[in-house]
């Protein structure tokens, strides 16, 4: 039986190959384990010297290193949704922030997550007369915390923001209001004074909302609703001139 050499190319081939194998298994060998604590305390001290963006690739490598049950995941997200809030990409730092609140409900980032989603909707609503959706959100979301976590910490700040955006919620339907009162448009107005006072019934402009109110009544003739606004009004802030000049004695129309 003859024999068939190895051509010079086929040897050339296989020398390679066998150089390739031996790399690839040093290679193997010689990678250190991936130090998870090291990384995530690198990509921390990135984050706290405000250093977003590099903070951002550290979490979000960590992310695919950690196993999907790895107890510090429900960290990593959370820290890489602050990393987003940081560089003021508030919409990404939701969806992160909700992934928290959602695939780790039972750990104790999960009402911190829902407070900063409200906060981050909050922040894109910084006026009151514009579009108050993302100021609806906030609340809806707020609440939900209060109702899912009411004994958290997070819950109870959460409830201090809601009545500060309903605050700025009544102002902006009181200044409404009186866009329309000061244009005689009384119907539109009382609409208006009315919500706010049935809607934000803790908010500071409620007496306002009245005495405008006990004006627009007045401009029409309203002598019924006007001396049950005035009844209020007398008892529980008959001190102030306004009141006494839109009410006077307190018995308008009789």
């Amino acid at each position: 039986m003859t024999r068939v050499m190895p051509t010079t190319n086929a040897k050339r081939l296989a020398a390679l190959c066998g150089v390739w194998l031996l790399a690839a298994c040093h290679h193997v060998a010689q990678r250190p384990a991936t130090d998870v604590a090291g990384q995530f305390s690198d990509a921390m001290r990135l984050f706290r010297h405000g250093e977003f963006a590099d903070a951002q690739a550290g979490f979000q490598r960590l992310q695919f290193d950690l196993g999907v049950r790895d107890t510090l995941q429900a960290r990593v997200r959370f820290y890489l949704a602050e990393s987003y809030m940081g560089q003021e990409e508030l919409i990404t730092a939701t969806r992160e922030f909700r992934r928290v609140a959602d695939d780790y409900p039972a750990d104790a980032l999960a009402p911190v997550a829902l407070l900063r989603i409200g906060d981050a909707y909050a922040q894109q609503w910084r006026r009151p007369e514009l579009d108050p959706s993302n100021g609806q959100t906030s609340i809806a979301t707020y609440q939900e915390l209060v109702g899912r976590y009411p004994d958290a910490p997070a819950a109870r700040i959460a409830g201090q923001r809601i009545r500060e955006l309903q605050e700025k919620f009544a102002r902006k339907d009181f200044a409404t209001g009186e866009f329309y009162l000061k244009r005689n448009a009384f119907d539109s107005a009382i609409l208006y004074f009315r919500g706010l006072i049935v809607q934000y019934p803790s908010s500071s402009l409620v007496p306002d909302a009245y005495v405008r109110l006990a004006q627009a009544y007045r401009a029409i003739s309203y002598r019924e609703e006007l001396r049950d606004v005035c009844d209020h009004l007398t008892q529980n802030f008959g001190g102030r001139r306004d009141v006494r000049q839109v009410c006077g004695n307190g018995s308008p129309g009789r």
